[in-house]
């Protein structure tokens, strides 16, 4: 009989290698499992063999007493479904242990996005001579321009970038590779910004003096001038998705916006925006990556609401 912790470890394996997903994905999985875990041990499981249904609505009662939303209840329910099934597929059980627990349905929530004003205004707060600051705006910029994931906007590269014919490699989930096209904008920012790059990756600031200084933060690190990385971090490697979500809500603050601004709210507004504006819903979806359709017809619901709320503003018997 397996031992249940080695048994995680598997299947997080499996489901990055054999399945596709994400490591992001992978890690919230494994997660997910090591919080049921000490649930399971509690009411006797040692091995898979021990696992129960019954073990699982305890861990779900727990999680509705601590207070978790809906949300977050049916994503560590779904996690514990996968690896059920994954159990029966290896053959380290003949049973699929939660069959009899259904899963929860998620709340089915309309994105939220910015108005095409306060997304401009959020865009103007800049200073083109302060590479920093450059390149805070292009990420923002890109993010809008593209409706990047954060994960997808932190893994591109320099040669990932055709500024001349304007598009985007960008590779999502499961490895997926798509091609966007990036707005004129975003492209005259992101060629600011790599522009300076090259300039001090051929004129390395002289060891010693003030711009070399780690607390000195205008001024690029060479690391980072040389990196592959279209945003890389200081040292050089990949940058952190707190890192970018620190940059979209410092760019929102400085802009006074009154929203809490993430950066997959940047994501919401580029397709809401696009199909208020006419765009296909099919076109939408590939942009965005969506695998079904029906992901993205959530927010034709948000154009749906906007309307209601522009005619109740602007009509006199509204």
């Amino acid at each position: 009989m397996e031992e249940i912790q080695p048994c995680i470890e598997r299947f997080v394996q499996y489901i990055l290698t054999e399945r596709g997903h994400s490591p992001n994905t992978a890690r919230g999985y494994k997660t997910d499992l090591e919080q049921f875990l000490p649930v399971a041990l509690g009411r006797g499981a040692r091995t898979v063999e021990d696992l129960t249904a019954t073990q699982a609505l305890a861990w779900i009662s727990r999680m509705v007493q601590a207070g978790l939303s809906e949300s977050s209840i049916s994503r560590k329910l779904g996690a514990l479904h996968s690896f059920a099934r994954f159990l029966v597929l290896e053959e380290l059980r003949k049973d699929d242990f939660m069959a009899s627990v259904p899963g929860r349905k998620r709340p089915r929530r309309l994105p939220r996005a910015l108005s095409v004003n306060r997304m401009r205004k959020m865009l103007h707060q800049s200073d083109p001579a302060d590479v920093r600051s450059l390149r805070n705006k292009t990420v923002c910029e890109l993010l809008y321009a593209t409706g990047l994931r954060v994960s997808e906007l932190c893994a591109l590269t320099v040669d990932d970038l055709d500024l001349q014919n304007r598009t985007l490699r960008c590779f999502g989930k499961g490895g997926k590779e798509r091609m966007l096209p990036v707005g004129q904008v975003a492209c005259d920012c992101a060629a600011l910004y790599l522009q300076q790059r090259k300039e001090r990756k051929n004129a390395p600031v002289p060891a010693g003096s003030k711009n070399s200084r780690p607390g000195r933060k205008k001024q690029l690190t060479l690391k980072e001038a040389q990196s592959p990385f279209l945003f890389p971090n200081r040292s050089g490697g990949r940058i952190s998705r707190a890192q970018i979500r620190n940059i979209v809500v410092s760019s929102a603050a400085r802009a006074n916006l009154p929203e809490r601004v993430s950066p997959h709210m940047l994501r919401h507004s580029f397709a809401t925006h696009l199909l208020e504006g006419g765009a296909d819903l099919r076109a939408i979806q590939e942009m965005l990556g969506h695998s079904q359709i029906t992901t993205t017809e959530v927010y034709t619901q948000v154009s749906k609401s906007r309307l209601k709320d522009v005619y109740k503003k602007a009509h006199p018997r509204a």
